[in-house]
């Protein structure tokens, strides 16, 4: 796709800092992949709305900045070793220069809304990186308890959700939509259905594809929708002990599986993208909309 080039083209392009390692840590998460879905949503639904979307494209790589960002952030907080099947940048440059290039990617995010955006657009993604924060000490802060259906969507929202919301309400707003909101909802369904599959992988997915091993979410004693689904027919007393470290985790994960947990997870996250799906029936039908549409279904259908 010919977007996709640009988006990438563009990704380096603006990451222009003054410091040479700043450059080389941006640079190397940055080309370490990603599916880009943020910045293509948000081109995409500039031009579904009427706009030109290259005229959305600083805007997209804006959002990417911020996610890239987080994930060097939760890579810190995490201690983790690997990303996309490659040693972690803050196992490369080190947790502050890592925790600091992310400040950066945050400000340049801010700099380049402030250049081809608007007011509007600027305050969303503020309250976007709050909610994200939020999400992501709520989900801390859980580490190692048994959460209800209701805090796991409240920890996916903000870790996850929130920031594809932002993408169509941005997207939406430069391609002239006065009816943003609705784009923001649409996001934010297709989010959790993203978050949703990625936990389901966490139980089931090919190690290889994924680039990291499965399982981690319990070794790290987060309880993620796999789990909660069928909690009703396991011990919860042996489920503690597990997401506190004190059993091992491979056992618990396997009757997960056993149990439906990842089966019940891909259904939810059907039921979120249908939910996206109608949403968006209100919009223009054109080309840049089926693209969206034809994204929306690869979300619950990927195995990576």
């Amino acid at each position: 796709m010919e977007l996709l080039k640009e988006i990438e083209e563009n990704l380096l392009k603006e990451l222009n800092p003054k410091v040479k390692l700043v450059l080389e840590t941006g640079r190397y998460i940055v080309a370490s992949g990603g599916k880009r879905l943020r910045p293509l949503f948000t081109v995409l639904t500039c031009g579904m709305c009427g706009g030109d979307p290259q005229d959305a494209m600083p805007l997209g790589v804006g959002l990417e900045y911020i996610h890239v960002a987080s994930l060097l952030h939760d890579d810190v907080v995490d201690g983790a070793e690997t990303r996309r099947g490659k040693k972690s940048a803050n196992l490369v440059f080190g947790n502050g220069v890592a925790v600091l290039t992310g400040d950066y990617m945050y400000a340049k995010s801010l700099h380049l809304f402030s250049t081809y955006g608007n007011i509007e657009m600027i305050r969303l993604v503020s309250q976007t990186v709050m909610d994200m924060a939020e999400g992501q000490v709520l989900e801390i802060s859980k580490v190692g308890d048994i959460i209800s259906e209701e805090e796991y969507f409240q920890i996916i929202d903000g870790k996850t959700a929130v920031l594809f919301g932002a993408c169509f309400g941005v997207g939406g707003m430069k391609g002239g939509c006065q009816d943003w909101k609705k784009l923001y909802e649409a996001g934010l369904r297709m989010g959790r259905a993203f978050q949703l599959i990625d936990d389901a992988l966490d139980y089931e997915g090919d190690p290889r594809k994924l680039g990291k091993p499965v399982g981690n979410d319990l070794r790290e004693g987060k309880c993620t929708y796999p789990l909660i689904s069928v909690l009703d027919k396991l011990d919860r007393d042996k489920v503690k002990k597990v997401l506190r470290g004190l059993s091992e985790s491979e056992p618990l994960r396997k009757k997960v599986v056993e149990l439906g947990g990842v089966e019940k997870t891909k259904e939810k996250a059907k039921e979120e993208i249908e939910k996206a799906k109608t949403l968006l029936g209100e919009f223009p039908d054109n080309d840049y909309k089926r693209e969206i549409l034809r994204l929306l279904d690869f979300v619950v259908e990927r195995n990576i």
